[in-house]
């Protein structure tokens, strides 16, 4: 939602931007009507809509994906509705005996179409989830702190001339002194016991 390619380059050049840069782009119509600074090649969004395969090498980074993949006995999924990515069969081990896939654990507020394979299926917010597990597992979340995002620093502006190419706002870092990841403070448990898996059902199996 922030980053436009250059397919053109090679190898492709991307440009964080911040503000929304898909305001002029939809379904097969991915051009944002703003060019490379480097070849003046048209830029395009890396949004993937449903109906659509993702097609970039980056920041899709599909190649990675696929590899690491390849290699998980578990995949975990978080706040997705798999609509898209279950036509990536590449990800969910289809090539393998169904006894040698990676086992599949699904956070989502919504049914997904993964649901019946899944080991696990917890209807919950992700965050909440979270939450549990790292408190199980005793380990300390930092809590976010917008000022130390890496997108204020990895933005690219726009040239002169093309600030009226969009007319979203611009993201901006809260109001407050910068602050070393070391003097964030961690992020609280708040009482939250254990037993996440709780909130989840299990996939029946019939016995044969």
């Amino acid at each position: 939602m922030y980053i436009e390619v250059c397919t053109s380059c090679s190898p492709h050049r991307e440009y964080v931007r911040l503000f929304d840069v898909t305001e002029r782009t939809a379904l097969h119509k991915h051009n944002t009507g703003r060019f490379c600074h480097k070849c003046g090649g048209e830029l395009r969004d890396s949004i993937v809509h449903f109906g659509e395969r993702g097609k970039l090498a980056q920041p899709l980074n599909w190649v990675g994906a696929v590899k690491a993949a390849k290699k998980a006995n578990v995949i975990l999924c978080l706040g997705s509705s798999l609509k898209i990515l279950k036509k990536y069969h590449c990800l969910w081990g289809m090539n393998r005996p169904s006894s040698r896939r990676p086992r599949l654990y699904i956070v989502n507020l919504q049914w997904t179409p993964k649901d019946a394979v899944a080991t696990l299926k917890i209807h919950g917010k992700c965050d909440e989830v979270m939450r549990l597990l790292m408190d199980e597992l005793k380990l300390d979340v930092p809590e976010y702190n917008r000022s130390l995002d890496p997108i204020f620093s990895m933005a690219v502006p726009l040239h002169p001339g093309e600030e009226a190419s969009h007319t979203r706002k611009l993201i901006k870092a809260a109001e407050t002194p910068n602050a070393s990841p070391d003097q964030l403070p961690p992020l609280s448990p708040q009482g939250l016991s254990g037993g996440w898996f709780g909130k989840g059902c299990t996939k029946g199996r019939r016995k044969k």
